[in-house]
């Protein structure tokens, strides 16, 4: 197997309202790190942007530690043409708030109100911005998982899509359902560390097909 330059991001972005508040979700960055260390170890190249996880990825994996949504995008942008594979594991927030205070925010006794505006869609920038890239998505849904899988992965221009429920979340086990193009859907339930290198497999299955179609057509 050729080696590979695999850029992954991890963790659950934390978005700020003041100094000690911020908004983010549940995410342990387990499935990212988990990807990153089975790649490192399967002799690629591998570029780890991780928003804050207390995990820790396998020696020889670089990191890019990055905190709110902006930041991954700008992280990824910056690795994004030279790496031969994007895999979005992090759990980015959809929402960041439209004004961050600079000072705490002190309790009071009225409703305390935050109004927020979407955050930039990172995956669908790189299925734009795709060239010769493998791209890989992951979708969380709790309901209608395979159907608006199918349609996130046709709208963001991805090869791939990791489907599954909000209940892995900070889990140690996953059950996922793996869509690779045009092939049938596959589950798959274990440890995220063997979860990832099924995922990682397969976008190694995904790369000697391309090399193979290359070959045939020069």
């Amino acid at each position: 197997m050729k080696r590979m330059r695999i850029l992954i991001t991890a963790g659950g972005t934390r978005e700020a309202i003041d100094p000690v508040r911020f908004l983010t979700n549940g995410s342990s960055g387990r499935m990212g790190v988990s990807l990153a260390r089975v790649a490192q170890r399967m002799w690629h190249e591998v570029t780890l942007i991780s928003a804050p996880t207390e995990l820790k990825p396998s020696h020889g994996v670089k990191v890019i530690p990055v905190v709110s949504a902006a930041e991954m995008f700008e992280a990824v942008k910056k690795q994004y043409e030279r790496c031969d594979c994007l895999i979005m594991a992090a759990a980015v927030s959809d929402y960041a708030p439209a004004k961050v205070s600079r000072t705490k925010l002190h309790k009071g006794d009225d409703e305390l109100v935050i109004r927020c505006k979407p955050t930039v869609d990172i995956l669908a920038w790189a299925g734009k911005h795709k060239e010769e890239q493998i791209l890989v998505g992951f979708v969380l849904e709790d309901e209608d998982l395979r159907q608006r899988a199918e349609v996130k992965m046709a709208a963001k221009n991805l090869d791939m899509v990791i489907a599954n429920t909000p209940e892995v979340i900070g889990q140690m086990r996953a059950e996922v359902h793996i869509k690779n193009g045009k092939r049938p859907w596959i589950r798959f339930e274990s440890t995220k560390q063997l979860v990832a290198s099924k995922i990682i497999r397969t976008v190694e299955q995904v790369a000697e097909m391309r090399e193979l179609i290359g070959q045939t057509r020069g």
